[in-house]
């Protein structure tokens, strides 16, 4: 055994010089964004307040969304915080192992370098090894730093044990995801069926978890994601729960290693789907294939924006009692006395999933820049389809995706309303079509942009995200009042989009938004036409 991981040390410092930059982006950006709100959570919510959220997450809904609600009795803001947090940055910490241990192991199969990498004096098992090393060193100090960071913040309620248990949790839960990840790039032949298969993995314990939360202590344990809740952060402090997801994830480790030790390099345990003989129809156009290959991505998208809407919809009924309680919500929402709560929570919900509609279409939009550095788009562009033709396939499905989403938000929202609401006129589907359609323009400035990088600044084309980022920031941060100077909210294209009721529309910034966002795209797609591929 000592022969298949020669080298393991070699490859670690390999993987990590190819992460410094990646990795180092995922863990600063997970640990700020962890430490920038528990301040808030606990200078801005009074103690009645706090409790009113207590109450509203104890609804079914809210409960399978994020988890049982601990220390009811005294909800400190440490629980509030551990009760509203922890469930999702896990999931943030699983998509960041899914990517980074996929990306050193089966990706690179596929392009070659494992080979490469095989060729020389190293053990069968090394890579793997040195990617599951990788991920500990990662996850250790996502956690580390993680737990020392929120117990610097000297709050109160937010003990140093529980802090590092904190850390602790998010650790475990991100390598037991790197483990899945590992075991899938085994079974699957393709790094994109790994991916696959291991956020669908990711989902499957997520609705296991929810499922067991509101029915079944036994059945959410089943779920890593359910198990690490029994911590009680911030309440008892179980550190059993932490241990047996590490014990969980050495055991699928080992049954990864196990299956690498007896496949073939670039096979896998489950084949690659074998494709058609004669390719339908509808790829015969640059649309059908761009399609195609996101179908995929589009439906899931699609469920994720109808069951975001869904849940939120849920928890209406209740959200007058918890904003009476929290000055912080009232100023969010920005309410008055010309419109009720339930209005103006649909309208903050609304323009908050605009944002989060975003991810997928830029996703879209960037596409055609992932086809050329992997060498695919060649194959197309050398038969007779123009360059033009090419990129808008891509194109057209982002745009025509951003009414596909923004109309399931509004459909979901809707239909959880309607069943909630005393009175169900309140929030018509009519209304919040039409509310969240006015994004639109916005959206569509965020694509142009995306394809005028494309097009015209290929290599810096990942500034999109950038992009994306400082447009979220600005939305959240904006929302208190002068914290943000009023020429810095006006950089993002959703400030000049109405917020319904409160705002009547104005229909010239729309235009003015639309024609920013064609101008970009044409100007992406002209450039494009002109320059050379993998430039």
């Amino acid at each position: 055994m000592r022969g298949n991981f020669e080298h393991s040390g070699r490859l670690v410092r390999l993987i990590l010089r190819r992460e410094r930059v990646i990795s180092a982006i995922w863990i600063v950006t997970l640990v700020l964004f962890s430490l920038s709100l528990a301040p808030g959570m606990d200078s801005m919510f009074e103690p009645e307040a706090r409790q009113a959220l207590a109450e509203t997450l104890k609804n079914p809904a809210m409960v399978a969304m994020m988890g049982p609600v601990y220390s009811a009795d005294n909800y400190t803001s440490g629980v509030m915080y551990t009760g509203t947090m922890l469930l999702w940055m896990i999931i943030a910490a699983a998509v960041m192992n899914i990517f980074l241990v996929v990306r050193h192991t089966r990706a690179d199969e596929e392009k070659g370098r494992g080979e490469v990498v095989r060729s020389l004096p190293v053990g069968r098992l090394a890579n793997l090894n040195a990617a599951m090393i990788t991920a500990v060193i990662v996850n250790a100090a996502h956690g580390l730093l993680t737990g020392l960071g929120l117990a610097a913040l000297g709050i109160e309620s937010m003990s140093f044990g529980g802090c590092m248990l904190y850390g602790a949790a998010l650790g475990v839960s991100g390598l037991f995801f790197a483990a899945v990840a590992a075991l899938f790039s085994q079974l699957c032949s393709t790094s994109r069926g790994a991916s696959g298969f291991s956020m669908l993995a990711l989902g499957v314990l997520y609705m296991i978890r929810a499922a067991g939360d509101m029915n079944s202590e036994a059945l959410s344990m089943v779920s890593p994601l359910g198990l690490i809740h029994r911590s009680q952060i911030f309440v008892e402090n179980y550190w059993w729960p932490v241990l047996v997801v590490l014990l969980e994830a050495v055991v699928v480790t080992v049954v990864a290693l196990a299956l690498n030790a007896v496949r073939d390099l670039d096979q896998g345990f489950i084949p690659a789907r074998p494709g058609r003989k004669e390719a339908p129809r509808s790829l015969r156009s640059p649309f059908g294939l761009s399609f195609r290959l996101l179908r995929n991505t589009l439906i899931a998208w699609f469920v994720v924006m109808f069951l975001l809407g869904a849940s939120y919809g849920s928890i209406l009924a209740d959200i007058e009692t918890f904003v009476a309680e929290s000055e912080l919500y009232q100023m969010l929402l920005g309410l008055n006395d010309d419109y009720s709560t339930v209005e103006m929570f649909a309208t903050f919900i609304n323009s908050m999933m605009a944002l989060v509609a975003l991810v997928p279409l830029i996703l879209f939009a960037v596409k055609p820049r992932g086809e050329e550095k992997e060498g695919r788009s060649e194959h197309v562009l050398a038969r007779v389809v123009s360059r033009t033709r090419y990129l808008s396939g891509y194109v057209l499905l982002a745009f025509v995706s951003s009414v596909l989403l923004q109309c399931a938000t509004a459909v979901g929202l809707y239909m959880v309303a309607a069943s909630v609401l005393p009175d169900p006129a309140e929030l018509g589907l009519g209304y919040l079509l039409k509310a969240n359609l006015l994004y639109l323009p916005a959206l569509w400035v965020v694509i142009g942009a995306a394809v005028f990088l494309v097009g015209l600044l290929p290599k810096a084309t990942q500034a999109i995200w950038g992009i994306y980022g400082l447009f979220c920031a600005i939305s959240f941060i904006g929302r208190v009042p002068d914290l943000l100077p009023a020429w810095f909210e006006k950089l993002t294209p959703f400030t000049y989009i109405p917020q319904l009721p409160v705002d009547s529309v104005n229909y010239g910034a729309l235009t003015v938004l639309t024609c920013l966002a064609a101008a970009l795209t044409v100007i992406g797609f002209i450039f494009y036409g002109k320059r050379d591929t993998k430039a």
